[in-house]
């Protein structure tokens, strides 16, 4: 495993999803998965694992995807 697949699974555990990360990081859930998955990897890899880092000190996690304002209305 990759580093950056073991840094995932230690968000996961600590409660976080891929689209929570995904919205945190600005990538999509599908990049995200592929990254978990081994498929792919992140272009730049240093600073996905520290951006990965900082998500795993954090004391708040969130449990839902936050879509950005006019992205899809709920209208």
């Amino acid at each position: 495993m990759n580093f950056i697949v073991v840094k995932l699974l230690e968000l996961q555990k600590k409660g976080w999803t891929l689209s929570a990360i995904a919205d945190e990081l600005e990538y999509t859930v599908n990049t995200v998965e592929k990254w978990k998955a081994g498929h792919r990897k992140p272009r730049y890899r240093v600073k996905v694992y520290a951006l990965l880092d900082n998500l795993k000190r954090r004391k708040r996690v969130p449990k839902k995807r936050r879509y950005k304002k006019g992205r899809y209305p709920l209208e």
